[in-house]
């Protein structure tokens, strides 16, 4: 494998790494407590889990679309010229 290569994917990773420790903590802190803790309930926290989660997702994907849009429009912006 090329040096240059593996310094890239390594960098993507450092990169990736702190958005999915940040939408994936919810979900890994419910399975670490319901490892520890026994109690029949209808585990609401589960649902907040996932509500978090999805609505981190949806808040990534919202601002990942505008950011392509702005980028398009300002090369298009820069053809015309």
């Amino acid at each position: 494998m090329n040096k240059l290569l593996t310094l890239t994917i390594a960098s993507e990773l450092f990169l990736l790494l702190p958005f999915l420790i940040i939408g994936g903590g919810p979900l890994l802190y419910l399975a670490i407590d319901d490892l520890y803790s026994n109690h029949i309930d209808a585990n609401i926290g589960l649902g907040l889990a996932f509500m978090f989660t999805w609505i981190y997702s949806l808040i990534a994907l919202i601002v990942a679309i505008s950011l392509i849009v702005k980028k398009k429009r300002k090369n298009n912006i820069s053809k015309e010229e």
